[in-house]
């Protein structure tokens, strides 16, 4: 006589809704988890505004920091091209343009604000500030009278 396979009666056999309903809690605990690690997408671009930022101060700052010390501004006229002292600096307050003028209009969003102060070593501070108000980036040096 052939031998037969019998199917199991085991109740160990498959999950019960008890451990059916615990898993999904785990999963759904997990996926929470995991969900607050990302970030939101309105903030995702703060960073690339904070780098923005960051570099239309260093190249405000490289500019100033190529002009002679004086302790008079000398002659400021002519556009920033043409200066020849950092004194002619203090006071500026622009969108973002190049040194001769021409307005950068990419860059419109942010605004530039340089003050000069002091006299050997002059404190130089270049500030940058985004519209959006949530990035105000700050860049501070020093220029020495040689």
């Amino acid at each position: 006589m052939p031998t037969r396979l019998k199917l199991s009666n085991s109740p160990t056999a498959g999950f019960t809704l008890i451990e059916f309903a615990v898993a999904i809690v785990i999963i759904g605990i997990g996926a929470a988890i995991l969900t607050s690690f990302v970030t939101p997408t309105a903030a995702s671009a703060d960073p690339m505004i904070q780098a923005q930022a960051r570099a239309i101060a260093t190249g405000y700052m490289d500019e100033i920091l190529l002009r002679k010390h004086d302790q008079d501004a000398g002659d400021c006229t002519g556009g920033r091209g043409n200066w020849a002292s950092i004194r002619c600096y203090d006071g500026l307050n622009e969108s973002p343009t190049d040194q001769f003028g021409n307005a950068i209009t990419i860059l419109n969003d942010y605004q530039v604000a340089v003050s000069i102060s002091g006299s050997a070593p002059a404190g130089i501070t270049v500030n940058v500030v985004h519209s959006s108000g949530n990035v105000n980036y700050s860049l501070q040096s020093q220029r020495g009278a040689y």
